[in-house]
C-alpha cells in the first residue's frame, strides 16, 4: 500500500507541473500577441499620418489648380473677344462648307474614288493612298 500511496502523492504534483507550463506558454502568447497588437497601432497611425498629408497634398493642388484654371479661362475669354466679328462669321461659314466633305472622304481638299484603300495587318482600312510619284 506504500507504492500506492506514492503514485497518488506524485499525480498531483506532474498536473500542476504541467499547469504551470501550459499558464506560462499562455502568457508568452498573451504577450507576444500583445507586442504584435502595438507594432500594428504603430503602423496604422504612421499610415493615417501619411493620408492625411497626402489629402492636404491633394486639397493644395485642387486649389491651385482651380485657380490656374480660371485664369486659363479668362484669358482665354480676353483672347477671344479680340477676334472681329467679321472674322468669326467667315470662319463658322468655312466649317460649315468644308465639313460635309471632311465627314464623307476625310479629306476635304482632295477627292479621289479611284485611290487604292491602305489595310494594316489586321484588315481594317486605314487611309488611301493619293500619290506615290514622290
Amino acid at each position: 500500500m506504500v507504492a500506492i500511496t506514492a503514485t497518488n502523492a506524485a499525480s498531483p504534483s506532474l498536473q500542476a507541473t504541467l499547469s504551470k507550463v501550459r499558464i506560462e506558454q499562455a502568457r508568452r502568447e498573451a504577450d507576444s500577441a500583445e507586442a504584435r497588437a502595438s507594432d500594428l497601432r504603430a503602423q496604422a497611425n504612421e499610415a493615417e499620418r501619411e493620408a492625411q498629408a497626402r489629402n492636404q497634398n491633394v486639397r493644395a493642388l485642387t486649389a491651385r489648380n482651380q485657380r490656374g484654371d480660371s485664369t486659363y479661362a479668362s484669358a482665354l475669354r480676353q483672347q477671344n473677344s479680340k477676334v472681329p466679328p467679321a472674322t468669326q462669321d467667315f470662319l463658322e461659314r468655312m466649317y460649315t462648307a468644308v465639313s460635309p466633305k471632311f465627314a464623307a472622304s476625310g479629306n476635304a481638299l482632295k477627292t479621289d474614288s479611284d485611290a487604292a484603300p491602305v489595310v494594316n495587318s489586321q484588315g481594317q482600312a486605314t487611309g488611301r493612298i493619293l500619290d506615290v510619284s514622290a
